[in-house]
Formats: C-alpha cells, sequence, structure tokens
C-alpha cells in the first residue's frame, strides 16, 4: 500500500476507532504522512492527544527537508487547538515559525507559512496575525506566484473574507 493509502486508512479509523487508527497510523512509512495520520488521532483519540501530537512532531522531524520538517506540522497545531491544548499548540507553532525561517526555496517557504497561518486561526486571531506579518516580513511578493497567492490568501484570513482550510472533518 502507498503512503498515501495507509494515511488514508488511518484517518478512516480516527474518529470512531482511534486506537486502531493509532496502530494504522505508526505503521505509515513515509514521515508526512505519518504526521498528518498522527495528527488526526490526536485530533480524534479518547486518550492524550498531546501525547499523540508529540509523535506527530517526532514523524515530522524526520522529513527530508525544512520544508516537510515544518509545514505538516500544521495538522498537529490544528489537531491541539482544536482538543484545547492551546498552550501544546503555540509552543509548535513557536517552533515552526523558526524553523519556517529555512525553508527554501522562497516559493515554499511562503507555502509552508500560509499553512501554518491557516492553522494558527484555531489557537487565536493574534496568534493567525503574528504568522501573517512574518509571512510578510519574509516572503515578497514580487520573488514568486506563490508567494504572491499566499500573501492575498493570508490578507483575506486575517480580514475574515477567506476561512482557513479545515485540517480535519
Amino acid at each position: 500500500m502507498s503512503a498515501t493509502g495507509e494515511r488514508d486508512r488511518a484517518i478512516s479509523l480516527a474518529k470512531h476507532r482511534p486506537h486502531d487508527a493509532l496502530i494504522q497510523a505508526r505503521k505509515v512509512g513515509e514521515p508526512w504522512f505519518r504526521a498528518q495520520a498522527l495528527s488526526w488521532v490526536a485530533r480524534f483519540t479518547d486518550g492524550n492527544p498531546v501525547a499523540v501530537a508529540a509523535e506527530a512532531a517526532k514523524a515530522a522531524r524526520e522529513g527530508g527537508d525544512s520544508y516537510q520538517k515544518c509545514a505538516v506540522r500544521a495538522w498537529e497545531i490544528a489537531a491541539l487547538a482544536e482538543r484545547a491544548c492551546i498552550f501544546e499548540a503555540r509552543t509548535c507553532l513557536g517552533e515552526c515559525l523558526f524553523l519556517a525561517q529555512t525553508v527554501e526555496p522562497i516559493s515554499s517557504r511562503s507555502e509552508a507559512l500560509l499553512l501554518l497561518l491557516q492553522a494558527s486561526v484555531k489557537i487565536a486571531n493574534e496568534d493567525a496575525e503574528k504568522v501573517y506579518e512574518l509571512l510578510k516580513t519574509l516572503c515578497q511578493p514580487e520573488e514568486h506566484w506563490r508567494v504572491k497567492r499566499a500573501l492575498r490568501y493570508g490578507a483575506r484570513i486575517i480580514s475574515g473574507e477567506l476561512q482557513p482550510r479545515p485540517f480535519f472533518w
């Protein structure tokens, strides 16, 4: 089974059979997809979401580059925030914002920050505004069309004109 198939299997179990989902999520071969699967489990577990989110963070750290290590943690942040683990979500966000500054190329940095912005909305508006300010500081629109798009979407999210993406459904 592909890594996306493994992840999707864990996701399909997360809401109704979180223990089985955790077992499946741990088997996902690729770090990005394992981190996503574990974040889904953290969101829906009847156990300790912080412990499962820590496993997601560990999987993310196994990513192949700064983008993979940083951007996928948006799912973890969203899961923690949705489970009212605000301190932990904010701590994770801080780690990710530090790492996001090293993401290259700039287009990937803007995409990582946009994902983190969307997750940070679930913590508090102030957190989202902080991420948006960092996005504006680190990514200039003339550098790449993806930067321009991330800045435009970020502004619309901050203003309330655009809803952030759902991480879980």
